[in-house]
């Protein structure tokens, strides 16, 4: 019975999206096929995408764009016509799959089918699981790339993020080389402010409107922090205890602890677990190299720059990216009133569609077509 449900269900979506195929002649209803075509394309589950009917195969062409003092590469994707485009830089943040991962290729495929020309740059950082200030001025180089390339219209620039890329995606939109240049960035699962997500994965708790929950951080959150934190200290010889004691399982003793430097051993507090209070004190002791570099990375200390519209997407059970931190950016853009902020319950991270039933998916599904609706009707 679940099964002829989930079935029937996914049908009446399927047939709600080639209705709105059909209703093609008003921008409106163009770009509601687009979106539903898109929910259809990258929401595992169901049985037609009909995105690849109605357009032809998308042209993956790899560059290399200058990016300050070196070179960068990326992947284009985009329709190979003439015409007018808008535009999207699409970046993954800690990506080890690599830039030839099933999901990203579809993903890209799928937007360059709903009409955008996308540029997916490629981080060595984010592959080795480091988060660098560097990767902002190569999300700005990638981002005047895109606006001066032939069949761009500069006027639909917009960023796209997963995870801690839509974090820097928020921060090098806000560098005045190119802020009136974009005009939206899709927010998905990034964080606010780097050192309040030190605290809460340092704690293992959130924090959100005088409330605390217990958050568990994935493996992966793990490996990046404990590769920053450590690799802040200037020593060699601390680097390498606290990396063999945190990455290769070897003890350290009471009296080795008591021989680091003040800033290793506010890095160890941190790693060896502790409270929110507790990882504020930390967080005065680390070195100041450590802080300046997660400013740097943090939206909250760039919004004024920011002159693009945000679109913030995040699940309720991430376990890579508290959710707490995107509430945190929309209740601070809440002011202007240039935000949208969505709230899921069906993405394993950013993979929609694990491990929910028949319902949740169809229902959130809907949830993601509403917020998609607005990032397509970019593409015109």
């Amino acid at each position: 019975m679940r099964r002829w449900l989930k079935r029937t269900a996914l049908a009446l979506l399927a047939a709600l999206a080639l209705l709105s195929f059909i209703v093609v002649v008003t921008p409106q209803g163009r770009t509601s096929a687009k979106t539903a075509g898109l929910v259809l394309q990258v929401v595992p589950g169901f049985p037609v995408k009909p995105l690849g009917w109605f357009t032809d195969e998308p042209v993956r062409t790899a560059v290399v764009y200058p990016a300050g003092s070196r070179t960068a590469e990326a992947d284009i994707y985009r329709i190979p016509d003439r015409k007018q485009r808008a535009a999207l830089v699409l970046f993954l943040g800690v990506n080890p799959a690599g830039r030839d991962d099933e999901r990203l290729v579809n993903l890209a495929s799928a937007l360059a089918r709903a009409g955008f020309v996308v540029l997916v740059p490629w981080s060595e950082n984010m592959a080795a699981k480091r988060v660098s200030p560097a990767d902002v001025e190569l999300l700005i180089a990638a981002f005047e790339y895109l606006t001066a390339l032939p069949g761009v219209d500069r006027t639909r620039i917009g960023g796209a993020g997963f995870c801690i890329g839509s974090s820097l995606l928020v921060v090098a939109a806000s560098d005045p080389r190119i802020s009136a240049d974009v005009s939206f960035i899709n927010f998905f699962s990034g964080f606010f402010d780097g050192r309040d997500y030190i605290k809460q994965f340092a704690a293992q708790r959130t924090f959100y409107d005088g409330t605390e929950e217990p958050w568990v951080p994935d493996r992966l959150t793990t490996e990046v922090f404990t590769l920053l934190l450590i690799e802040s200290l200037s020593l060699p010889s601390e680097r390498a205890a606290l990396d063999g004691h945190f990455t290769g399982g070897r003890p350290l003793t009471e009296s080795a602890l008591q021989g680091l430097s003040t800033e290793a051993r506010a890095v160890h507090g941190l790693l060896s677990g502790t409270t929110l209070e507790e990882a504020e004190a930390l967080l005065r002791e680390v070195p100041q190299r450590l802080l300046d570099a997660v400013d740097a990375l943090s939206p909250s200390k760039h919004l004024d720059g920011l002159s693009a519209r945000l679109l913030i997407m995040h699940d309720r059970e991430d376990a890579l990216a508290p959710v707490e931190e995107s509430r945190r950016l929309a209740d601070a853009m809440a002011a202007r009133g240039d935000v949208r902020y969505t709230e899921f319950s069906f993405f394993s991270h950013v993979d929609p569609g694990e491990g929910v039933g028949t319902i949740g998916l169809v229902t959130e599904s809907f949830k993601l077509y509403r917020h998609l609706y607005t990032v397509i009707r970019e593409a015109g």
